[in-house]
């Protein structure tokens, strides 16, 4: 199948304006900033326009911030800026106004097929208790990510 480049603002104009006109949107993720919960090159994650005045805790939302595109997961709202963190980034946030927040997620689709819940009770839990282990995630991830690759490349190796 031949493969189709965007460049990232068209993309996501395009994603935006059809979140606007209303419809559900699946995209592909990239990079790490979303794990253990979401892996990039694997996962689909599928948004709706969200109620900017019903966003809140936990919300993962796509958003622009310093001319980038980004999904991560709302830490806090207070008059109407948000702190936001990726699950797999243990010091950085970025801090953007509600009004930069053009999607939410509401769900992930595992390996591009299977649907889950970002949202349900033992979803949370897992997250409040990662967010909890602070500094000791870098460490964690470290490790995930080693053992990740090495998966991909025996994967890779035995096709």
């Amino acid at each position: 199948m031949e493969k189709l480049v965007v460049h990232n603002d068209e993309f996501f104009a395009q994603v935006v304006a059809q979140l606007e006109n209303g419809k559900r949107v699946t995209i592909p993720v990239k990079g790490v900033s979303m794990l253990p919960f979401i892996r990039g090159e694997r996962d689909l994650v599928e948004l709706t326009a969200p109620d900017r005045t019903q966003l809140k805790r936990d919300d993962i939302v796509l958003f622009r911030t310093h001319g980038r595109w980004i999904m991560h997961r709302i830490l806090k709202i207070e008059n109407g800026i948000a702190t936001i963190q990726g699950d797999g980034v243990w010091r950085g946030k970025e801090v953007v106004p509600v009004n930069q927040i053009h999607g939410k997620a509401v769900t992930i689709l595992r390996k591009g097929v299977s649907p889950r819940d970002p949202y349900r009770l033992g979803e949370l839990r897992l997250v409040h208790a990662w967010q909890r282990l602070g500094g000791l995630r870098r460490y964690i991830l470290a490790i995930y990510r080693r053992l990740f690759r090495i998966r991909i490349t025996v994967e890779k190796a035995n096709v």
